[in-house]
């Protein structure tokens, strides 16, 4: 699934990282990559603290963000794959955005028998995502479409600031 972060996922290559950094004895200080690896693995760190995950349970999903301004409105896009429109709650405040989704699992008739899987890696169900805004938006004229997958949320600004061109004489 391009597009999405799951924190597990993140967490679970930073504690490999630093295994792999131990497992080859690049923990030394006299080794020539634990700069390197250091640099990676701080990295790594950055990034975790980035996401606020405390809210999340294991089978949520955080999808990756477009943020965009243009002079009258703000734009948010995100993926959210399988989500049906009914299925998605965004809430904004003047300077943040909140998008929350969950997917239907598929149910079988009573009658039907259930096919066995070998594999099945469509576990999540729950998308989570919280965007601060670059400026102050009007949460009340805000609109969203939901095509394809593909969330755009569409927020005017609070205060529209026109620019003008200056000539150099």
């Amino acid at each position: 699934m391009a597009g999405i972060i799951p924190a597990d996922d993140l967490r679970r290559l930073q504690q490999r990282m630093n295994r792999l950094m131990q497992d080859l004895g690049l923990s030394d200080m006299e080794s020539r990559y634990i700069d390197e690896m250091n640099r990676i693995s701080q990295r790594l760190g950055g990034i975790m603290e980035g996401y606020d995950t405390s809210q999340m349970g294991p089978n949520t999903m955080m999808p990756l963000a477009d943020v965009r301004e243009t002079d009258n409105s703000v734009i948010v896009t995100m993926d959210l794959p399988g989500v049906d429109k009914q299925d998605v709650d965004i809430s904004v405040t003047e300077d943040e955005l909140r998008v929350v989704a969950e997917t239907r699992k598929e149910t079988e008739a009573g009658s039907q028998s259930r096919e066995t899987y070998h594999k099945r890696e469509r576990t999540f169900n729950r998308f989570e995502r919280m965007v601060k805004l670059p400026v102050a938006v009007k949460g009340d004229q805000a609109t969203a479409r939901l095509e394809n997958g593909i969330l755009t949320v569409t927020l005017p600004k609070e205060i529209v600031i026109s620019r003008k061109r200056i000539s150099i004489e």
